[in-house]
């Protein structure tokens, strides 16, 4: 289990990752805030790409350590909200450091 810090608001609050699969396609558990997301990650030929099956959420993604992006672009693309975003960058560049 892996630890990572995220923003909800202005408090910093700290989320568990749990890695099923460590190399590409990354498949991983993120606990944070009472909720889960089953993600799976992964490149294609234009970049990098998320799936989160038990959200019904697929989007591409910037490098895995680019919050800002990755966040925006959850946010603005899919059904997430401003914390499940942050949640969800911040646990793939903690990802980043250890695949």
């Amino acid at each position: 289990m892996i630890l990572f810090k995220y923003q909800n608001g202005d408090r910093i609050k700290t989320g568990q990752i749990s890695i099923i699969h460590a190399s590409f396609p990354i498949e991983a558990d993120i606990h944070a805030n009472g909720w889960n997301f089953h993600i799976i990650v992964g490149k294609h030929k234009d970049g990098n790409y998320i799936c989160i099956p038990n959200w019904s959420i697929g989007s591409d993604l910037a490098g895995l350590d680019d919050t800002f992006w990755n966040s925006e672009r959850l946010r603005n693309y899919t059904c997430l909200d401003e914390t499940n975003s942050n949640i969800i960058a911040s646990a793939l560049a903690q990802l980043c450091h250890i695949t």
